[in-house]
């Protein structure tokens, strides 16, 4: 296990969380590959470029920038959690992918090569730092002079649909946990723009640009998926499992939210909508 200062968040990716993640692995690279997508055409990857993926999750991501810089590139992806790089090595191997590694590090502390990437990627990896702004004056030194920094993040929780009616429903069965403050980690810890604004000036980079980024949130398939999403990640997945819910409580959960999300299923899944950040910025 990495040594880092992230003590909660190293606990929890390489615990309940990373076991979470890996039973929902491959819907969650499906919901999310639209994001990842946005942020890649937004990072105009050029073929021989070397990239480093924080937060690299399962690898889809990773596999996807190696694939791009082709074989006179190289990207190496880096995460907290092992069971999750362990899952990401597997799919890399069976993809071929031969010009990307993963190491088990966490991007605040990690001593990375100095000046060693034209590009530092990130898909929703970033908001869980103890001290965002020693984590990205890190990062920075893995950057070449003028490399590019770009990163989609979580707007704030009252603008994301898909968080906000998940919550609202199971907070009338069950206690939810307390949210993490503003200056804390957790998903939505970007969300304010001038803090994400203040986090990298103070950092050293410039050319920072931060815009809206809204799109579609794939909760599910069907019906029964988003719901089992709902009650088993995140927040509210959390708050089912500490509480202890008796079954019945459980079946009420479900079918409140079963009625919620109706109103939301098309032919693509049940979709709800979602606000991000695509931030941009450079090594200047």
């Amino acid at each position: 296990m990495t040594d880092t200062v992230n003590a909660d968040m190293n606990e929890y990716w390489n615990g309940e969380g990373g076991r979470k993640w890996l039973r929902f692995q491959e819907r969650v690279d499906v919901t999310l590959l639209p994001f990842a997508l946005k942020a890649m055409d937004k990072a105009a990857i050029r073929p021989g470029e070397a990239i480093l993926d924080v937060g690299c999750g399962c690898g889809d991501p990773s596999i996807r920038l190696a694939r791009a810089v082709g074989a006179g590139g190289h990207v190496l992806g880096v995460d907290i959690s092992e069971p999750i790089l362990a899952r990401a090595k597997a799919q890399a191997a069976a993809a071929c992918q031969e010009n990307l590694k993963f190491e088990n590090a966490d991007a605040q502390t990690h001593r990375f090569e100095d000046a060693a990437f034209d590009l530092v990627f990130s898909r929703f990896g970033v908001m869980f730092f103890d001290d965002p702004t020693q984590a990205f004056r890190n990062i920075r030194r893995a950057l070449k002079p003028g490399g590019r920094l770009v990163f989609i993040c979580w707007q704030a929780f009252e603008e994301n649909e898909w968080m906000r009616k998940s919550l609202e429903i199971i907070g009338r069965h069950v206690p939810l946990p307390d949210f993490p403050g503003p200056e804390e980690p957790g998903p939505t810890s970007f969300g304010d723009r001038a803090r994400v604004q203040r986090i990298l000036s103070g950092a050293g980079y410039g050319d920072i640009a931060i815009e809206d980024c809204d799109t579609a949130f794939v909760m599910g398939g069907t019906l029964d998926e988003a719901v089992d999403y709902a009650m088993q990640m995140g927040p509210g997945g959390r708050a089912v499992a500490q509480s202890e819910a008796v079954e019945a409580t459980k079946s009420r959960i479900a079918a409140d939210l079963r009625g919620a999300f109706a109103p939301h299923e098309t032919p693509r899944g049940v979709i709800l909508g979602a606000s991000t950040w695509l931030v941009t910025a450079r090594n200047s």
